[in-house]
Order: structure tokens, then C-alpha cells, then sequence
């Protein structure tokens, strides 16, 4: 799978720069993190809630709530406290303003009302659906219809190109190689970042983010 930061935030952004009015820039890109989610759990399980949160099934029943929750958390809290942070008058922050992050502040202003959840599900369900496509051809797995069918990728993808050997953690033994999957993943994550920042500038100089007098009006929805 391309990393869930950066990468995979690409299709979402491309997305809201195209319908800025239409989808919750939140909340689609919280979408295309939160089925990883599922690794923290998957430490101490058998790869049983990725199957689940990359499965078409999966979008409806772990993405969609789980995005849903964790928009609200950061538009009140999260978005909000990095944008203070970043504009402090620090070199290092500069990039981050540079890509609209000193601009989250505004999140705190988002009202959740039925507009909201209305649009903010659809837009989790977008933000979904393009992680688990982005995976399915950087992962050995395709869990798209489980429950009920899970598939490999084809044999050709699971060709060795490097083998570094095994690595135990814990009680589990790893093996460190590079198949030709894992390169696509590999390639997607690098490639994909460069729309991404592309898109994050883009929606900053299109000014997607009402300024701050204009939330307070009747009719305003900030995304």
C-alpha cells in the first residue's frame, strides 16, 4: 500500500480542488488514512481488521464512522492546535505554512449539523474507496470482497527481486524482501506525493478556506 500520508491524500485532494464546494476536504482525507488504522490492532491479530477495513464492506463499517469521529476531533482540536503551532516564526514551519497547514485554524469554525453529515459521509465513503484501490495492486492480499472472497495478487507480483532475509519481533518471524508488489507500493508512495503537495498549494492559493468573517455567516460551510 502507498503511505497513508501523502500519498494517498493525492486522488482526495484532486478531488476537492475540483468540487471544493461539494466534499468535506476533512473528512476525505481523513478517509484515505483511517482504513490503516487497522495496523494498530493487527499487531495483535492475524491481519483480521485490514482484511476488514480494505473490503468494500469495510468503507461502510470501519472507514465511514471512524472518519466521521475522527473529523470532528480534528476540525475542534487537532487542526486547530497545528496551526498555532506552525505559525510560530520558526524556518522549519515555513514549509507548512507554505502548503495551508497555519490555515486549520479555521476548522474550529465547521458547524456539524445534518449538512454536515451528509456531506461529510459521502466524502468518507470517496476518500474510502480510492485507498483501498490505491492498494490492492502494492499489497499481497486483495481483501476488496471480504468476507467473502480474498484473493492473492497474481504470481508474477510475487516475484523476489531482493531477498534481505528474516527478522523476528517478538514471537513473529518477517520476512524482509522486495517482490515486485512491494515496488509498486514503493513507486506509488514516491510518485504520489508530488500531486499531493501540488494540490495542498493549489487549495491554499484558491483560498478554499472562507476567510475567518465569513464563517460566521448563516449560509457558510468550511471544509
Amino acid at each position: 500500500m502507498p503511505s497513508s500520508f501523502l500519498s494517498h491524500q493525492a486522488p482526495a485532494l484532486y478531488i476537492k480542488a475540483k468540487y471544493p464546494k461539494k466534499i468535506d476536504g476533512t473528512a476525505i482525507c481523513l478517509a484515505t488514512i483511517v482504513p490503516d488504522f487497522s495496523l494498530f490492532l493487527d499487531l495483535f491479530t492475524d491481519g483480521f481488521f485490514r482484511n476488514i477495513s480494505h473490503s468494500f464492506m469495510g468503507i461502510f463499517i470501519w472507514t465511514l464512522p471512524l472518519t466521521l469521529l475522527s473529523t470532528i476531533i480534528f476540525s475542534r482540536y487537532i487542526g486547530p492546535f497545528l496551526a498555532r503551532i506552525v505559525k510560530w516564526d520558526v524556518f522549519l514551519f515555513s514549509p507548512l505554512r507554505y502548503f495551508g497547514v497555519d490555515l486549520w485554524d479555521r476548522l474550529k469554525f465547521k458547524r456539524f449539523n445534518k449538512q454536515f453529515f451528509i456531506v461529510a459521509s459521502y466524502s468518507a465513503v470517496i476518500g474510502g474507496l480510492t485507498h483501498i484501490l490505491l492498494d490492492f495492486p502494492a499489497h499481497e492480499n486483495i481483501e476488496l470482497f471480504y468476507p467473502f472472497v480474498l484473493f492473492k495478487v497474481p504470481e508474477f507480483m510475487r516475484i523476489v527481486l531482493i531477498d534481505y532475509g528474516t527478522i523476528q519481533i517478538g514471537t513473529r518471524v518477517r520476512e524482509l524482501t522486495l517482490t515486485v508488489y512491494t515496488l509498486i507500493w514503493i513507486i506509488e508512495t514516491l510518485v504520489l506525493i508530488i500531486p499531493t503537495l501540488y494540490y495542498l498549494r493549489k487549495l491554499k492559493k484558491d483560498n478554499v478556506m472562507n476567510n475567518r468573517e465569513n464563517l460566521k455567516t448563516k449560509n457558510l460551510r468550511i471544509n
